[in-house]
């Protein structure tokens, strides 16, 4: 686990990482490994130093690292005209995982509201990430050590975390159906992850556990219409027909994909022109389409010239005996 505390925010050639941070599990526990840069004079080492101790690992793990964290540390190497280590690492930044997680419950997936909504954690006096800079610099004109010690803390504090989230993040993608969510919402974000991933089944079971915990109504009606349009893609179309009846019974923002659904299914499957009709109509209520006014002319051709089928046939003088 990586984590960088820098000179400035936005990156680019100007824009140091003056501490970096790395934890890794040994067989005598969880150990944290601080690189700090005194002035600087000594990047050069730091980055030296830091290639070394990574060339004994094969996997990188960040909080939003491929956009910012390897970047600028690439950037350093450079500029220091220095191979760096990060070609030869796999990568696994959270921040991917983690919005697919929980975006759909928390306003913001930084690694903060993380420690405190997740992980039950709630730091005391830490330094805000955007006050780093200005302490750096502090240091840096003063020579005051004790300056840097809310700093050294923070990036601690970031290293714990993540090595927390990388006993949850990837255990719910690998295993999902395993995991204790007990909110509707984040395992409705854990079926899409898998269902990105073209696991249908597990997906689904996902997705009907979270209505079974309790959604509200926007999500529910989603999450509904996700489980028909995945039965549907699987060839179960009596289940998928199920949902889309719900869905098109009450108002719903799904309810007008709902019924255009049931009129093809009718149309096309059952052959039950009146009755997809009648579906095309409900849609037509709710929003006139060209697409619906040219099914609906269709439909009303197609059981007509039944109706008058039925009739002549009905109609038709009985032969003689």
């Amino acid at each position: 686990m990586l984590d960088t505390e820098t000179t400035g925010l936005a990156g680019g050639t100007g824009t140091y990482a003056f501490l970096i941070g790395v934890g890794n599990i040994e067989p005598a526990g969880f150990r944290l490994r601080q690189f700090f840069m005194r002035d600087y004079a000594e990047e050069p080492s730091l980055l030296k130093r830091l290639s070394e101790h990574l060339s004994q690992f094969d996997v990188l793990i960040t909080y939003n690292g491929k956009t910012y964290d390897q970047p600028l540390l690439e950037t350093r190497f450079r500029m220091a005209r220095a191979r760096h280590p990060f070609d030869r690492l796999e990568h696994l930044d959270l921040l991917f995982g983690a919005r697919r997680l929980w975006k759909l419950r928390l306003d913001s997936c930084r690694l903060v509201e993380l420690e405190n909504q997740i992980l039950g954690v709630e730091r005391e006096g830490d330094l805000p990430g955007e006050m780093i800079p200005y302490y750096y610099f502090e240091y840096l004109r003063t020579q005051q050590a004790f300056k840097l010690v809310p700093i050294f803390h923070h990036n601690a504090i970031d290293i714990l975390s993540l090595a927390c989230l990388t006993a949850i993040v990837p255990f719910a993608f690998r295993s999902p159906e395993e995991t204790a969510f007990r909110h509707g919402a984040d395992v409705i974000g854990l079926a899409r992850w898998v269902l990105k991933a073209g696991r249908h089944d597990e997906a689904l079971r996902l997705l009907r556990r979270a209505v079974d915990l309790g959604l509200p109504d926007d999500l529910l009606f989603r999450t509904l219409w996700d489980i028909g349009t995945i039965e549907k893609r699987q060839g179960r179309s009596d289940a998928a027909l199920a949902l889309f009846t719900d869905l098109a019974a009450s108002r719903n923002a799904y309810r007008l994909r709902a019924l255009r659904e049931l009129a093809i299914h009718y149309e096309r499957r059952e052959r039950d022109y009146a009755t997809a009709l009648e579906m095309t109509c409900n849609a037509l209520a709710l929003e006139d389409t060209p697409e619906l006014r040219r099914r609906e002319q269709r439909l009303r051709q197609r059981t007509a010239k039944i109706h008058k089928l039925f009739t002549n046939s009905r109609q038709r003088p009985a032969a003689p005996g």
